[in-house]
């Protein structure tokens, strides 16, 4: 199944006063869910049918993802907020 090019669900708000937008896309061919998330910098994470979110592609790194990177805290307790279970991808919050 390939994804949609238009988000299913698409959320805005302020985040410690920077706007920030959630695109939720429920059809992709490799998770359950895809969640993009744009603010200063972006961030996709896969979901899959279990609630594990893995990093999948972000703005915000210097090397490769292989090496794992860190992501912001506001994003990890929205994350964990919204239901995921773990967060797979990342070494740290930043």
């Amino acid at each position: 199944m390939l994804r949609s090019p238009r988000p299913d669900r698409v959320e805005r708000a302020k985040v410690n006063g920077q706007k920030a937008e959630v695109e939720i896309y429920h059809t992709d061919p490799d998770f359950y869910t895809r969640i993009e998330v744009e603010r200063d910098e972006s961030w996709e994470v896969g979901i899959d049918e279990e609630g594990v979110a893995e990093l999948v592609e972000t703005s915000d790194v210097e090397d490769d993802l292989a090496a794992e990177s860190d992501i912001p805290e506001w994003l990890v307790e929205t994350l964990y907020g919204i239901g995921i279970s773990e967060i797979k991808g990342i070494t740290g919050v930043a």
